[in-house]
């Protein structure tokens, strides 16, 4: 009696055992799964961050090239206003050809930029 006795405790222990090994692996899985569902949402996060960021560095970059674009024309129309041109009128038709307009524009987008990034270290 005392032998079935201890073969059902052994039995009883086995099955404890099983079921704490079970639980224990059925837990090891969850916080596995968990710790691989964190890294995939950070990850998701950086790349929309930095899609956003991307996004509003081209919004900055278009606003302060079109700053530079108004700049110009606001030159030119002050020119054309007073008849009064760099030079003397006489470099009227220097400064009115399209090649110095494309260049004047690209230089104060250069200045426009160099300024932004001056003024903004952390952007690249």
């Amino acid at each position: 009696m005392y032998y079935t006795q201890l073969v059902g405790e052994l039995d009883e222990c086995k099955r404890n055992r099983k079921a704490a090994s079970d639980l224990s692996r059925d837990r090891y899985n969850e916080a596995k799964e968990a710790k691989t569902e964190v890294k995939r949402v950070r990850k998701d996060l950086v790349t929309i961050s930095r899609k956003q960021k991307a996004r509003e560095e081209a919004s900055k970059a278009g606003f302060w090239s079109g700053g530079a674009a108004v700049c110009v024309a606001l030159f030119y129309e002050v020119c054309k206003a007073t008849n009064q041109w760099p030079g003397g009128r006489q470099y009227e038709s220097v400064w009115t050809h399209e090649a110095m307009v494309s260049a004047l524009t690209f230089l104060m987008t250069a200045l426009f930029a160099a300024a932004y990034k001056s003024m903004h270290p952390e952007s690249k």
